[in-house]
């Protein structure tokens, strides 16, 4: 497979089907929890289309889900973002925030690589950002800027479900598209006329 290369996208136009999996196998992939958040993507999908930004989305599909408490795992660089998103949230959910730093451990500890040597700098910590979240019970999370690899480790970690509501990007105003938006940035990265 190799999407990313297709000329045509029939599965999207005409319902091809290019993988050989069958309709009964897929069907049975999406049974209970996931079943249900299929349905809940769907009915945000169709009945907001092009009509709300990602955070009212994810509002309208978490409401839809039925969630009443909802975690938002922070970077701390994006702190204020993070109290803006929770303001949003509280209108509708309890809501439990966690950011990367929690524990203030030293990355000294598991020998991490420092950003400036010589100087105390906290781990970021997202396997703990997933426990304090379960441990408050939260239905699903929000991932806020977290970094590469950090990601990874609280999706992973997370007793909820996970969706990304902003992805970090120092350079770009964590907006990682505007690297392919961007005929400078294409250049610059050797893939320019790609697309």
């Amino acid at each position: 497979m190799n999407c990313a290369q297709c000329k045509h996208n029939q599965c999207s136009t005409v319902g091809q089907n290019c993988t050989g999996v069958g309709v009964e196998d897929i069907i049975e992939m999406y049974a209970g929890d996931d079943r249900s958040i299929m349905t809940a993507a769907a009915c945000t999908e169709g009945r907001h289309y092009m009509q709300m930004c990602r955070l009212e989305e994810s509002a309208a599909f978490a409401q839809e889900l039925g969630v009443k408490k909802v975690g938002l795992a922070f970077c701390i660089g994006l702190s204020a973002e993070a109290k803006v998103i929770a303001a949003y949230f509280t209108k509708f959910f309890e809501v439990h925030s966690v950011c990367c730093k929690v524990c203030g451990m030293s990355k000294e500890h598991l020998e991490l690589e420092q950003i400036q040597a010589g100087r105390f700098e906290a781990m970021c910590n997202p396997k703990t950002q997933a426990k304090v979240l379960a441990d408050a019970g939260t239905e699903l999370n929000f991932s806020i800027g977290l970094c590469v690899g950090h990601d990874i480790l609280f999706q992973r970690a997370s007793v909820a479900p996970v969706t990304c509501l902003a992805t970090k990007d120092r350079v770009l105003a964590h907006n990682p598209l505007g690297a392919v938006y961007s005929r400078y940035w294409r250049r610059k990265l050797g893939i320019d006329g790609v697309v």
